[in-house]
């Protein structure tokens, strides 16, 4: 089941580790210091798409400090704990204060730092007999108990009426699996694949009717946010393609004016159900929308092969987002 929010959320770093008491030879102080706790650190990973891999009331741990060794060694530092989160994820406290934003992939960012270790008694050997048998306890860890909310980040989003072949796309085009089928609302969550470092997401349960609660309502435009391009795909199959493009057109104003104001590009689908004199047709029907305008067949290796050059070429041209 997709998820994009999970409560109450544990994170706790590792305790550091005690300092040791020792002696060489039983005379000469040697203890040493503990090691430090582990850091808990959030890391943007690819090909994570939702928190469903999180359960409620989970709790992740970074290691303890080993503590100091004889002959003045150190104890071994506590492994650092790193979540891989999906973009972009946002961590707030209890009291809703947003802690950390998981926005870039492969960046580390620090949750809590871990408890330092503690001296053992070779640091205290100068300060008298009174020191010898002297050594620190490790600092405890940080905990902290966290919501975490997901508002999915794609370059490229896919609408389209249900059966307009957006699945179909979104799994030829990238290294997507998504579930296909002949019926109505195959897709009931949002599904996102990569294509040469783009993210592409197909956006489930856009139908004329959507802003009224219509299919599957409005519950996944929060995750259209980050966008920077729209492929509106529209099945050659129907008898208006023209009219089909207006009525999602006009719904996604009603939806978000953000939404509505994308750059966007048409992708004409199924052209291999379609003579090529009605392609021509539909695609004279469709000047007056000024919109750059693709066709191609999920059958049809080379377009599909165009369309990747197409959509990448489209998403070059525009500015890039400002941070």
């Amino acid at each position: 089941m997709f998820r994009d929010q999970v409560k109450k959320i544990k994170f706790k770093s590792g305790k550091g580790g005690n300092g040791r008491v020792s002696f060489y030879a039983g005379k000469k102080p040697s203890g040493g210091i503990g090691g430090d706790g582990g850091n808990v650190y959030v890391e943007g990973a690819i090909n994570i798409y939702d928190l469903g891999f999180i359960n409620n009331e989970t709790t992740f741990k970074a290691e303890d400090g080993i503590p100091g060794g004889v002959n003045n060694l150190k104890g071994a530092n506590g492994k650092d704990l790193v979540l891989k989160l999906p973009l972009i994820t946002k961590i707030y406290d209890e009291r809703g204060n947003l802690l950390q934003v998981v926005d870039k992939i492969g960046e580390k960012k620090l949750l809590l730092s871990g408890g330092k270790g503690g001296l053992g008694n070779y640091f205290f050997r100068t300060k008298g007999l009174q020191h010898l048998n002297t050594a620190q306890v490790g600092t405890d860890g940080e905990d902290i108990e966290v919501n975490i909310k997901l508002e999915l980040y794609s370059d490229i989003i896919l609408i389209g009426f249900p059966n307009a072949g957006k699945s179909s796309i979104l799994n030829a085009i990238s290294n997507a699996t998504s579930k296909v089928a002949s019926y109505t609302f195959t897709t009931l969550n949002p599904q996102l694949g990569r294509l040469d470092g783009i993210t592409v997401m197909d956006l489930p349960g856009l139908i004329e009717g959507t802003s009224d609660g219509k299919g599957l309502g409005m519950a996944f435009v929060k995750h259209t946010k980050a966008a920077r391009l729209i492929a509106h795909l529209i099945s050659l199959e129907g008898e208006d393609i023209k009219s089909q493009y207006e009525q999602i057109h006009q719904e996604l104003g009603k939806i978000d004016s953000f939404l509505f104001s994308k750059p966007e590009v048409i992708i004409l689908t199924k052209s291999d159900l379609v003579k090529p004199e009605e392609v021509k047709v539909k695609l004279n029907s469709l000047k007056k929308l000024n919109k750059p305008v693709f066709v191609c067949s999920v059958y049809d290796y080379d377009s599909l092969q165009e369309l990747k050059v197409f959509l990448k070429e489209s998403l070059s041209q525009l500015l890039p987002v400002s941070e």
